[in-house]
């Protein structure tokens, strides 16, 4: 009976040397597949897959930001070139407007409808207050 307990079931034990050469055999039966059977020599890279794909995420996200930033850069210069634009159309619009409303200009407008400027200054009228 003493030899029943020294027997383990390959069950209970996960780390049987059996379960680990299925893993291995199923791994090289799938290299095999896809014609990469020499890569599991470098059993190293299988070991530190997790960082490889966080160096390849990392990576990706950088070339990902990089062409949002040189994206953002162009509209911003698209922006700047408009704001450009509307500055000298600003600034074209407010000099006919300051040269419409000038005094000559005004009188030649003017006289057409049969306006004519005044020859005298302005005077004041002085109304004097009332006392009751």
């Amino acid at each position: 009976m003493s030899s029943n307990k020294n027997i383990s079931n390959p069950v209970e034990n996960n780390n049987s040397p059996e379960k680990e050469s299925l893993k291995e055999l199923f791994l090289k039966e799938l290299l095999d597949l896809f014609g990469l059977e020499d890569i599991s020599k470098y059993s190293v890279i299988f070991k530190q897959a997790f960082f490889i794909l966080f160096i390849i995420t990392i990576g990706i996200f950088h070339i990902y930001n990089s062409h949002k930033a040189v994206k953002m850069v162009r509209e911003a210069a698209n922006l700047e070139k408009e704001i450009k634009d509307l500055r000298w159309e600003h600034l074209s619009i407010k000099s006919d407007l300051l040269k419409q409303s000038m005094q000559s200009d005004i009188e030649t407008r003017v006289q057409s409808i049969g306006l004519k400027s005044i020859k005298t200054p302005p005077y004041k009228i002085v109304v004097p207050p009332h006392e009751n």
